[in-house]
């Protein structure tokens, strides 16, 4: 009866622990769960900044505050899922504050300030001239303010910067003496626009007049992240085995063997020829011009039946990609178009995501027309489609709009969107789409591109390669045309390690799959590998990864 009684009490003090503990457990979850529902909202959301910098401060602090709330929550004591959305949104918050902290482009980037970008979209979009009114009343309002603390804050002169700077001040005169008075004189409240429009126009010639003539008087330097944020970036953001050095010699080890395979790739081809010069007459054949949009239309649907037809990726929803005509007012944006992803069912109940194209127009002069015509060769269509289409962005948004997880259906990152992207570029070459050799160099230029990310990011941001270094590699090596390169280039200057995601997160995805293939052995199945990535999320591969091997 004594020992009975004992292991009563022993039971009785056991159950009393663990209900202690599951009470615990449970209010961490409530915890994590309540800082989830706010997680990301912005200090201001539904303001105009006025870009002071007062304004970036308050940001900053706001990402710090958030980071500080989260890091009081034990994540031992959350389940495993819980688990790995703590580490994602840490990862998040960490990525923010690193380049409010430490890049901090509002010091040398007098884009920052010129937020008249938005003006031309909001006459442009469809919608009622009234709604226009107040939308283009409010930017108007704060826009010289803006402008003015640019003059205040701007602490470097970066000369590529600058030249962007100009260039784009004057494009925009057009906008403020033509654009906007046309559509003040069209809306019926529209006079109140006009001596907004007067004060924004002093203000723009002001602020050109100062990156003109003093911006240059400031201390100069370069658009370079920097050495110790840049490896902060790929611990604390992407969790990336990398640092500077390393992923400097992987990506030339990379871009180095991707050229090793395009030669031996043309020598197959004509062994009389280069690569390069191959890939040149590919890129001249192309669709007849008024055929674009029906023949990216004939590819995206030829790759969702690969990957069905090849059961490669799982696909349990009413789904469709349309090609369509961009919208004019967009097309000055980018010279090849965007990928619309769905954002929920369309009046057909019918998940519909739309693949913009820029269409070819008759009204430009010989040399645009024939710049376009070899940028939308069938190469870069039977290539591309599947990277932005099935198994690619499409699908992999559609899982994602599905996940349970909050956090995960509403935050994603390039090393694995992107990533995922280029993945399935290479899987359609693995699995035989590609209709002939030609498109399969074409596919290996664009990975090379994709290589020489790698190496122009992290090497302009950690000062081992110049901005013109970067875009000689791009013109000599890939083959841009200068244009196109320095547009390449300028991107990553202003967005540290978004386009390494590409390829380092195609490499993080196949060592996952030769992993999860070592594992489950006969059993291995694309579908299955593929199916169970993308439910998981579209979160830094090192999480991915310890979710997929958890059991």
């Amino acid at each position: 009866t004594h020992l009975i009684m004992k292991r009563l009490l022993l039971l009785s003090g056991l159950t009393l622990l663990l209900s202690c503990q599951e009470k615990k457990e449970t209010k961490k979850s409530s915890d994590f769960q309540n800082f989830i529902e706010n997680f990301g909202a912005s200090t201001n959301a539904s303001d105009i900044p006025d870009l002071s910098a007062a304004h970036f401060t308050s940001e900053l602090e706001h990402v710090r505050g958030q980071l500080q709330e989260l890091s009081a929550i034990d994540s031992n004591q959350l389940s495993f899922e819980d688990r790995i959305d703590w580490r994602f949104a840490y990862s998040i918050l960490k990525g923010k504050e690193i380049r409010q902290s430490e890049h901090q482009t509002w010091k040398m980037d007098p884009r920052d300030y010129m937020s008249f970008r938005a003006l031309g979209n909001i006459i442009e979009k469809p919608g009622e001239l009234s709604e226009k009114t107040t939308q283009l009343e409010a930017r108007l309002k704060v826009l010289p303010t803006q402008l003015q603390n640019g003059q205040n804050q701007l602490e470097y002169y970066v000369p590529r910067f600058q030249e962007l700077s100009l260039f784009m001040a004057e494009n925009a005169k057009s906008l403020f003496d033509k654009d906007l008075m046309e559509f003040a004189s069209q809306s019926l409240d529209g006079e109140k626009l006009v001596p907004l429009i007067a004060k924004c126009q002093e203000a723009l010639t002001g602020y050109t007049e100062f990156v003109s003539k003093e911006l240059p008087k400031k201390p100069i330097r370069d658009f370079a992240m920097g050495k110790e944020a840049y490896n902060r970036m790929l611990e604390q953001q992407f969790l990336l085995d990398y640092n500077d050095e390393t992923l400097w010699a992987f990506g030339k080890s990379q871009f180095d063997q991707t050229v090793a395979e395009l030669e031996a790739l043309a020598q197959e081809i004509d062994p009389n020829k280069t690569w390069q010069v191959i890939a040149t007459e590919t890129k001249n054949e192309y669709p007849q011009p008024h055929e674009m949009i029906a023949a990216h239309q004939l590819w995206v649907d030829s790759s969702k039946a690969h990957i069905l037809n090849n059961k490669l990726i799982p696909i349990p929803w009413k789904e469709r990609v349309q090609v369509v005509p961009r919208a004019e007012y967009l097309r000055k944006t980018s010279y090849y178009g965007n990928f619309s992803r769905a954002q929920g069912k369309d009046q057909d109940s019918i998940f519909t995501a739309q693949w913009m194209i820029n269409p070819f127009e008759d009204q430009w002069d010989d040399h645009t027309k024939q710049e376009y015509l070899v940028e939308h060769d069938w190469g870069v269509i039977i290539v591309t489609a599947p990277h932005e289409s099935y198994g690619g962005h499409h699908v992999q948004s559609l899982y994602q709009m599905h996940n349970p997880s909050k956090l995960r259906r509403e935050n994603g990152l390039s090393m694995f969107s992107e990533g995922w992207g280029l993945y399935n570029e290479q899987l359609m070459s693995e699995t035989g789409f590609f209709p002939s050799k030609r498109i399969h160099l074409r596919q290996l230029q664009l990975r090379l591109w994709r290589n020489a990310r790698v190496v122009y990011d992290v090497g302009m941001h950690t000062g081992k390669m110049t901005y013109e270094e970067a875009i000689t590699m791009m013109t000599d090596k890939v083959g841009f045309l200068r244009w196109a390169a320095q547009l390449e280039v300028d991107s990553a200057s202003e967005r540290p390690g978004y386009f390494i995601g590409y390829f380092m997160g195609m490499s993080e995805i196949l060592k996952m799959r030769t992993r999860y293939q070592e594992k489950m052995g006969d059993r291995f199945t694309l579908s299955d590998f593929h199916e169970k990535l993308l439910k998981i999320g579209n979160m830094p591969p090192k999480l991915i990864e310890v979710s997929l091997f958890r059991s």
